[in-house]
């Protein structure tokens, strides 16, 4: 008993240390090059000044491996900057003064500020950090799924199978660089895992007689299943994070009908969801108010776009990921975007996965077939799928279903670690050979469409996946021939995952860039010069191919312009109108989630206190000075500059959104006038040379301000509104006023006073 105890435990050893070392190869270029798993050539390669940075060496620019993949440079990497950086001032990271004007950080998902791990960030250098969570995805949804697994009575091999084709699969691999998608998915198993033992444990804190041994296993799965869920939520992406609640939620419901004691059972699940629900409240509360602001949550119109739905003929990338081509060899050819429609977990778990499906004895994992099934069935453009946008739901109308190959992806991959089972523990039976013929007699139906095509990429592209596919048959059939010998028959177990390894790993590397660490957000002498100036200013570009949103702020400048899926509709619809040049902010406005400016003859753009502006051409317009080159980017100082807080000598009062654009827009000097959304009553008086307004301090969510006054007077602050901001005269609480469509204002009484304002949940 004690020989069988040890060569398990050896075993699982063994498994992990496999795992471990399939996860290392696959970073060997960060371990043995010092290169970096972050898309940063993309930054130096497309945009300048990082452009103008490297011209000596590079003239046409620094290549690039994926132009597909941008936003983790564009997002998820200065957002978290941001965080970090506000809870190592001490902080909770609210505000996020460098995009859009301004804009919360806490209610922004994506920049995951609560995420657990992110203690990396406060230990190790931020560029060090980023790499570690990269390399952490596929590690811990490795350690998790083949845990998972092991849980389900299938044999150690057969999980990690299951657990390599899960943390490479196509779904994995296309997000791996964002930071967060990732992370939100690989606490999946853990999550299932901890209600198995929860339901093993009683799922209830047991009676009398049932203490002991049970009762600690239960209060602690208990808790892991509260973290895996907190820690989830945290992770960064809300979408991902809904499709995770809902497999819980339904594998829950699946579980507690196979529970004996099935009211205790539903009570604890409840109460454990409840408990959850409170412990993330701090963020999903501010995060469904912001979207209230947002015009993004109520447009449904996205749905008819090509790509918002997986098209049919996409599914052969089950098969051939790059039937379509790669965009990393630049011959992509298909719909909209290879990484949202890339479902592979390698040839052979495919195999294993029908395998699964037509076993007779399907019944232990038919929640999987039927979980997969229903995914597929939303993410595919059927009648079902078009309800939610049909029928404009809330929220679900306006979430992209291709990213429900999530749930795909992790069912097919606990389907072919069932799969995997079942042929080594029953190799006598043959359905391996109809699992084998159907997956075969799809790669030879593909041939014939690409030749019949004249299809090149596709033919190019089927040759790997046939092979991939004749190697592992060739295993099928020398497995089942040679199962007797028991030396033979754990090498060519082994086999099996190593050429799930190989395959996944030759996967994963195509799409996946692999940088040097000089790439990653090096500092350009224009970013030096700005970082320089005295705050606050903003900045913007008239060239989209000058420090792409959200990207300055990684240096900690502000700019009006700003990339985000959720936008403020009072700014965005105020920035439409600068755009347009006149009092418009009816939709659509054009923006699709980046907000930048080219025109710079709008008599409202002063109000954002936008001192610098960036082109890669010569401006000659009288207000603009030119006070910095570096290659082909120029810097411009704007002399129609407005601090970024002031006082008026006149308001206006107007009630409802258009009737305050128009009022804006009919202002004669919107530096002595502004118009304001609410009861204001302020006396018409010229500014006397005595009176003054001094910003004395400055913090990314406060504000500390001098002010002396002869009469009241309305201050204007060029910080987008937001429920959230606070202010205080002499500590005193005044009202915010919405200000000039989408800024603060307060009337502050004749006199000196001190006013702050603050930012606080």
């Amino acid at each position: 008993m004690r020989r069988k105890s040890f060569h398990a435990w050896v075993g699982e050893v063994f498994a992990v240390a496999a795992l471990l070392f399939v996860v290392t190869v696959f970073f060997s270029p960060v371990f043995f090059e010092g290169k970096l798993p972050v898309p940063s050539d993309t930054l130096v390669g497309l945009y300048h000044p990082w452009r103008d940075l490297y011209s000596d060496t590079n003239p046409r620019g620094v290549p690039f491996k994926n132009f597909l993949i941008t936003d983790p440079v564009r997002q998820q990497i200065p957002w978290r900057k941001i965080a970090i950086d506000q809870w190592k001032q001490g902080e909770i990271p609210l505000w996020n003064p460098y995009n859009f004007s301004g804009a919360p950080i806490l209610t922004n998902i994506q920049a995951a500020a609560l995420y657990p791990l992110n203690i990396l960030f406060l230990v190790f250098p931020f560029i060090d950090a980023w790499a570690m969570l990269i390399m952490l995805q596929p590690l811990l949804a490795g350690l998790f799924m083949y845990w998972y697994l092991r849980s389900l009575a299938l044999r150690s091999i057969a999980s990690l199978l299951g657990a390599i084709a899960w943390s490479f699969s196509g779904f994995n691999v296309a997000w791996f660089t964002w930071g967060t998608i990732g992370h939100v998915a690989l606490w999946l198993p853990l999550a299932l895992l901890s209600i198995d033992r929860m339901l093993l444990a009683g799922m209830s804190f047991p009676s009398r007689q049932r203490r002991g041994k049970l009762q600690r296993e239960s209060i602690f799965w208990s808790m892991v299943f509260i973290v895996s869920l907190v820690f989830q939520f945290f992770a960064g992406h809300a979408q991902i994070s809904l499709y995770f609640i809902l497999v819980v939620i339904a594998y829950g419901v699946m579980r507690i009908f196979q529970a004996k004691e099935q009211k205790k059972s539903v009570f604890v699940f409840i109460f454990l969801l409840s408990l959850v629900a409170i412990l993330t409240a701090v963020q999903w509360i501010p995060f469904l108010d912001w979207t209230q602001q947002s015009s993004r949550v109520f447009d449904s119109a996205a749905w008819n776009k090509e790509g918002w739905l997986i098209p049919w003929a996409h599914l052969v990338q089950f098969v051939a990921p790059d039937f379509f081509g790669n965009p990393t060899t630049l011959n992509y050819w298909g719909q909209w975007n290879y990484g949202e429609f890339v479902g592979y977990i390698g040839i052979l778990p495919l195999v294993f996965a029908f395998i699964a499906i037509f076993s007779p004895s399907f019944k232990k994992h038919r929640f999987w077939i039927w979980i997969s099934a229903a995914a597929l069935l939303f993410a595919l453009p059927t009648p079902i799928s078009a309800l939610p946008f049909i029928l404009k739901v809330p929220i679900l109308s306006s979430l992209q279903p291709t990213r429900l190959l999530f749930i795909v992806d992790f069912a097919l991959a606990v389907l072919a670690a069932y799969g995997c089972h079942e042929f080594l523990e029953n190799t006598k039976r043959r359905r391996w050979i109809w699992s084998l013929c159907s997956l075969g007699g799809i790669l030879a139906i593909l041939w014939v469409v690409s030749i019949s095509g004249s299809l090149q990429v596709s033919m190019r592209n089927l040759v790997l996946p046939t092979v991939l596919f004749i190697v592992a048959a060739a295993l099928f059939i020398l497995y089942h021939r040679l199962h007797r010998i028991v030396s033979l028959r754990n090498i060519l177990a082994w086999s099996f995952v190593g050429l799930v390894a190989v395959d996944l790993l030759r996967f994963g590397w195509k799409f996946t860039p692999f940088t040097p660490r000089e790439y990653f957000f090096p500092e350009t002498k224009i970013l030096s010069f700005l970082k320089q100036q005295p705050r606050p200013f903003r900045i913007m570009s008239v060239d989209k191919r000058i420090l792409p949103p959200n990207t300055a702020s990684y240096f900690g400048i502000e700019s009006i312009e700003g990339y985000d899926p959720i936008i403020g509709s009072r700014y965005e619809e105020f920035m439409a109108a600068i755009a347009r040049g006149k009092p418009d902010v009816s939709p659509p406005f054009g923006f699709n989630r980046i907000i930048t400016l080219a025109s710079l003859h709008s008599s409202l753009l002063p109000i954002v206190n936008v001192k610098y502006i960036l082109s890669l051409t010569d401006l000659s317009e009288p207000f603009l000075k030119k006070v910095f080159v570096e290659g082909e980017t120029r810097v411009y100082e704007d002399s129609r500059l407005f601090p970024r807080v002031w006082a008026v000598e006149k308001t206006i009062r107007t009630s409802g959104k258009e009737e305050t654009i128009k009022a804006l827009y009919a202002v004669k000097d919107v530096r002595r006038e502004a118009v304001v959304e609410g009861d204001v009553s302020v006396l018409s008086v010229p500014m006397r040379s005595e009176e003054y307004v001094s910003l004395k301090t400055y913090q990314s969510n406060r504000l500390n301000i001098d002010t002396s006054f002869s009469v009241p007077r309305l201050l204007v602050v060029s910080n987008t509104y937001h429920p959230g901001w606070r202010a205080a005269i002499d500590g005193k609480k005044t009202q915010i006023y919405r200000t000039n469509y989408a800024f603060q204002g307060i009337v502050v009484p004749a006199g000196t006073h001190t006013v702050l304002f603050s930012y606080a949940l």
